[in-house]
């Protein structure tokens, strides 16, 4: 009999765990990690109209907000804002800072080989491992080092994209042309690089070497359909089109994984191999931003069949199998405030293509990172980097992680507020379209923007991921991001956080939610025609009529 009763008890224990029984149980389970030190805030949470203040003389931008002046949650990025475990700090001590061939160098090509798979292991016949400070100095070297040998193995080729294939679906086809004429100053580039989605920068890195990024969301990436779990597939029949038609324009294709751009969104084993057959197929290397490597592996073990008695380091060396190179921001899927890196695969496509590519990124690392053993890095950094590595695929890291974001995200949906289904890996969106429906709203009033800056005052800092981040002015005249993108995202940084902190940044959202027809649009006073312009512009809040 008390054995019966202690099982009964372990059966509801399990229950609270699994998150059953009750729709957002307030504490879930314990976290699978403790605080070692604790950082106590400089700032005020009541000194609003202080931050008002702030909020306005940085011009209403997000990114110039003074962070110490932050007092509840900063979730303008989950990129190189991690908190660091404690392994990773004693990792630090040992860091060997040597110019030349440091131990970390040869420690993090050993790492690399038992996350990643043992074909990333380099042999003795070329260097596969181009280490960077950050992810997007990789994908810069990768765009940079690529165009100029496009641009000098095809001397022939036309220079711009002259006419397009009259066999492209005329969906493709009108893309094509419209992404074109918002490139009016950087000259309508020939090879085009086709993606899932690709994020900001690494779009702004293709272009500004001459090539077109292309965006190939899934059909179901702008559903709002709980019950698609892969929203960050590639639509590969539009992707099999374009091959068919012009693949002599395409270099690469690329995945993103998870999918940022399209909401957090994870890629499914089967979409990775599907596209992986489509490139062999064509001849095409496959390469991926791998930033979210091991939150799309959970994801492919908690939802797609057949992976669930899998682990997570199984999985994500079945998903380094099927590409030819990837680049990363160790900021984010590393655990590491610091660091990123390019691998192309010995004997893969990319290397079988472009030979001259990896003596040509060697050159790019000394002139712009230092000795290709540091990269821009660190000694110290790189050791905790190989430590992150390791933690990163552990099952309980993984399932805390990704449910704490799903918790917030929840806590949210408790609210009514619109955002992005299934929740994401690493953020929550909150969609722009849905929460100003019903009110008085332009694409140009940029209203994403006011939601940031009203959230500033409130104490916490999400990111306009959307109209103005993604869309361009050229000639005065807006163009909207194609697929459309309105969000507001919510970054969440690994290990950071408690579910308090988030869920008081969900009420602070409620607020402005539930007073929505209140939120004036904001105007433009600086930066409209620029590239990249989220990152530099002014605004200033309209005036109500």
């Amino acid at each position: 009999m008390p054995q019966k009763v202690v099982q009964f008890f372990i059966s509801k224990f399990k229950d609270i765990f699994n998150n059953k029984g009750s729709e957002l149980p307030r504490y879930y389970r314990p976290r699978p990690y403790r605080n070692a030190a604790v950082r106590f805030r400089s700032c005020s949470v009541e000194d609003f109209e202080k931050r008002r203040i702030i909020v306005e003389e940085t011009g209403l931008n997000v990114f110039l907000f003074p962070a110490h002046k932050i007092p509840g949650c900063d979730l303008l990025s989950d990129s190189g804002t991690t908190t660091m475990t404690m392994d990773q700090w004693s990792q630090l001590l040992l860091g060997d800072e040597a110019y030349g061939s440091n131990e970390g160098y040869f420690s993090l090509k050993e790492q690399i080989a038992e996350t990643f798979g043992q074909s990333w292991k380099p042999t003795d016949k070329m260097e596969n491992l181009f280490i960077f400070h950050q992810g997007r100095a990789a994908e810069n070297a990768l765009f940079s080092v690529l165009s100029g040998i496009l641009h000098k193995n095809n001397p022939n080729s036309p220079r711009t994209i002259a006419s397009l294939s009259n066999h492209l679906e005329p969906k493709l086809r009108r893309m094509i042309e419209n992404k074109i004429d918002t490139l009016e100053e950087l000259g309508k580039p020939y090879f085009i690089i086709p993606s899932n989605s690709h994020f900001d920068t690494t779009g702004a890195n293709i272009e500004n070497n001459r090539m077109l990024p292309l965006n190939l969301p899934c059909k179901e990436h702008l559903r709002d359909d709980e019950a698609f779990p892969f929203r960050g597939n590639m639509n590969t029949e539009t992707l099999i089109n374009l091959l068919e038609n012009e693949s002599s324009r395409i270099p690469l294709i690329y995945l993103t994984i998870t999918n940022n751009t399209g909401g957090g969104q994870p890629v499914s084993m089967a979409n990775i191999r599907k596209v992986s057959k489509i490139a062999n197929q064509f001849g095409i290397p496959l390469l991926s931003d791998a930033c979210r490597f091991s939150e799309n592996a959970w994801f492919i073990q908690q939802r797609e069949e057949g992976y669930q008695d899998k682990s997570i380091q199984n999985i994500v060396q079945e998903i380094f199998g099927y590409l030819d190179g990837f680049h990363i921001s160790f900021k984010k899927d590393g655990l590491v405030n610091i660091g990123g890196a390019l691998l192309i695969k010995e004997d893969g496509r990319m290397f079988e293509k472009y030979p001259a590519l990896g003596n040509k990124l060697t050159d790019h690392q000394i002139l712009t990172e230092g000795h290709p053993t540091y990269g821009g890095m660190a000694g110290r950094d790189l050791k905790a980097l190989v430590q992150g590595l390791k933690t990163i695929v552990e099952q309980d890291y993984l399932d805390y992680r990704i449910g704490q974001v799903e918790r917030f995200g929840k806590k949210l949906k408790k609210y009514q507020v619109p955002i992005i289904n299934p929740i994401g890996g690493h953020a929550v969106y909150l969609k722009m379209d849905d929460f100003f429906e019903g009110t008085i709203t332009r694409d140009d009033d940029f209203k994403g923007i006011a939601l940031t800056a009203l959230l500033l005052i409130a104490g916490h800092r999400f990111c306009e991921l959307g109209l103005y981040a993604f869309g361009r002015c050229r000639n005065g005249k807006e163009y909207p991001p194609k697929p459309r993108v309105s969000f507001v995202r919510g970054a969440v940084p690994r290990l950071t956080y408690e579910e308090q902190d988030l869920f008081a940044a969900a009420e602070a959202v409620k607020i402005l939610y539930d007073n929505r027809d209140r939120i004036p649009g904001v105007g433009v006073t600086y930066g409209r025609e620029l590239s990249l312009r989220h990152f530099k512009s002014r605004f200033k809040f309209k005036e109500r009529g």
